[in-house]
């Protein structure tokens, strides 16, 4: 199980002190109902591909352990999303260039990430974004109190979500960043 939890100072306060994010309250046990305090359980490294190809190689990510059911739990940085490379930034303004600006696959990936290696990594970005469509939604009828309606096809069903995802932000990639901690709380899911 992984909770996402906000980095107070950001990449470079994470990368000197990851257990920043071990506090009273995220030491509480998400999976049994008596919230008791998780021990701690060392570390483990992942990849993270940021905005603009900034990649942070071997990212530490803090473990705790739950004693009762001998699950562990991973404080995952907001400037993550669960189970994959790309950050919430580079989705932002990956699908915000595609299905809102109009730009080709392709071109709108490298907008997001100049070096991607390949059309596959647009596709399943996308992909991924479109079958969590039901729980965006919810989120959405959640915290706006208009949704954004468009004319209905795929590529619009992405953009209406986009845009309501990024209502009240200046960028995408902020939005992104912005929203999705709370979606994981939420419905336990990232954006792809």
């Amino acid at each position: 199980m992984q909770k996402l939890l906000p980095v107070p100072g950001g990449l470079k306060t994470y990368q000197q002190d990851p257990s920043i994010l071990v506090t009273p309250e995220s030491r509480r046990c998400p999976i049994c109902p008596d919230g008791h305090r998780l021990r701690s359980h060392g570390y483990y490294h992942r990849t993270a591909i940021l905005l603009a190809d900034q990649v942070v190689g071997r990212l530490p990510v803090v473990r705790l352990f739950c004693v009762v059911t001998g699950r562990t739990v991973s404080l995952l940085p907001d400037f993550c999303i669960p189970r994959h490379q790309h950050g919430p930034e580079v989705l932002g303004t990956f699908l915000q260039q595609y299905a809102v600006a109009g730009r080709p696959l392709g071109e709108a990936m490298r907008s997001a990430r100049p070096s991607t290696p390949c059309h596959a990594v647009a596709q399943s970005l996308l992909a991924g974004f479109r079958r969590r469509d039901g729980p965006i939604r919810a989120y959405l009828a959640r915290i706006l109190t208009r949704t954004p309606v468009l004319a209905p096809s795929k590529l619009r069903e992405v953009a209406q979500l986009v845009v309501g995802l990024c209502t009240g932000f200046t960028t995408a990639a902020h939005a992104f960043l912005s929203r999705g901690p709370d979606l994981h709380r939420i419905h336990q899911i990232g954006f792809v």
